[in-house]
């Protein structure tokens, strides 16, 4: 009835909508991915920064080990 023209153009046209919002959403993730190994980088400066204040005197074990703790959870 309607010939060989109307077959598939129904489903096509969302795809060129979905495939880009889904290209978007995949970009935003991986990204997302990359804040927290920044995150994890000033954990790792921040427990460096209590190791040093330790070996010098400026904390006790038990400050530095409730650092270490906190650094860690």
């Amino acid at each position: 009835m309607y010939g060989y023209e109307w077959m598939g153009h129904g489903f096509f046209m969302p795809w060129m909508i979905v495939f880009p919002i889904m290209l978007l959403v995949f970009f935003m993730v991986m990204r997302g991915g990359r804040s927290s190994c920044h995150h994890r980088e000033k954990e790792d400066e921040a427990l460096e920064i209590a190791r040093k204040r330790f070996a010098r005197g400026e904390i006790d074990e038990e400050a530095f080990e409730k650092i270490k703790e906190k650094l860690n959870a």
